[in-house]
């Protein structure tokens, strides 16, 4: 199946893939971003900015897609 983005592609295509953060504040400002590499949370079934604390906010039939192609079990 194609995903409707290349970010989606590539997080179903390879296992290893993190989105960068998608936090949109100037770095230099109050809660902005050097816009580094996300971890995937299990909690939150998304992906979270350690920097910032931006979370993605994928839908939840393609996370539950995600997780099972990964076999994610959280």
């Amino acid at each position: 199946m194609k995903e409707a983005s290349i970010v989606r592609q590539n997080l179903m295509d390879d296992i290893g893939y993190r989105p960068y953060c998608g936090n949109d504040v100037q770095r230099n400002t109050f809660r902005g971003c050097s816009n580094p590499r996300t971890i995937w949370d299990p909690v939150l079934s998304q992906f979270r900015c350690l920097g910032c604390g931006w979370t993605s906010d994928f839908d939840k039939d393609f996370i539950d897609r995600y997780k099972a192609k990964h076999n994610i079990n959280t």
